[in-house]
């Protein structure tokens, strides 16, 4: 699996999402040492490809629906049967998208945050008492229902989760879906803050959301507020040791640093997405 997967006869791709391709890499490397650790095997591909739920919210649903054709070529090609994603944006349009762009679709989506849920009680070596909060995804949450597994997740290493007056079912978004960061990044900047400040106002100095669009448009906004924004692939690695469990403070005080170095992984990123 991972690195090995060419002498693998697997057949579960995992598939990162672009923004874990181009940007977060290090925690692209972090879910593979979580699989690994827990047990879960897994294929990738050489080829980084794009989903193309983006095209597709977009309104170019002809662009969406030739990559997702050449990206079901590819998995034939390779053998394919069954994927999974910790993108919740591509759990969403493998789910529920391909099946309407592709006639022939044929691979199994496994929900990954349900088969965590079943393997990480075993290999946690660091357990906490915190109080957090968690975001529910539009992707997984509203669009794919979602809901109870993340949890479970967080309450086996020991958070005490504390819920949004609007969370589940309920949930408001945070402002990171449909493309709106790039046309029209103010009100996304507006909604993002918003929840932020609810956060604050049940007391709770740490969000916890799963996928790098939400984590990234969250972190942005809560400069300055005293909440920390943390991505699963952190919560788990901590979790299993896999690396060092870092303070409320230190990583609020990281925060500087990396908003600094957003612009420049954005071009990156942005090149290296190509649409068909």
């Amino acid at each position: 699996m991972g690195i090995f997967s060419f002498l693998s006869k697997e057949d579960t791709l995992y598939f990162p999402g672009c923004i874990n391709y181009y940007k977060y890499k290090e925690n692209f490397v972090l879910y593979k040492e979580i699989f690994g650790k827990l047990g879960i095997d897994f294929v990738e591909l050489d080829e980084k490809i794009c989903c193309g739920v983006d095209a597709l919210e977009a309104g170019y649903e002809n662009e969406a629906r030739k990559l997702a054709r050449k990206n079901v070529d590819l998995f034939k090609k390779n053998k394919i049967k069954k994927i999974i994603t910790t993108s919740p944006a591509a759990y969403k349009g493998f789910l529920q998208n391909y099946p309407q762009l592709i006639p022939d679709w044929d691979v199994k989506v496994e929900n990954i945050w349900e088969i965590i849920s079943d393997k990480i009680n075993g290999g946690i070596k660091n357990k906490t008492e915190e109080v957090i909060a968690y975001h529910d995804s539009c992707y997984l949450g509203r669009y794919c229902g979602v809901y109870d597994e993340p949890r479970k997740i967080l309450s086996l290493i020991g958070y005490k989760i504390k819920e949004f007056p609007y969370s589940k079912e309920n949930a408001i978004c945070c402002g990171s879906c449909g493309g709106l960061p790039r046309v029209n990044p103010q009100l996304a900047d507006e909604i993002a803050r918003d929840r932020l400040l609810q956060a604050k106002r049940i007391g709770v100095k740490k969000i916890v959301v799963i996928g790098f669009d939400n984590y990234q448009l969250l972190n942005k906004n809560s400069h300055g507020l005293g909440i920390e924004v943390v991505e699963m692939s952190t919560v788990l690695a901590g979790a299993l040791g896999l690396i060092e469990v870092k303070t409320v403070v230190e990583s609020v005080d990281e925060k500087g640093k990396e908003m600094e170095e957003t612009d420049d992984m954005e071009d990156d990123m942005e090149e290296g997405i190509k649409y068909g």
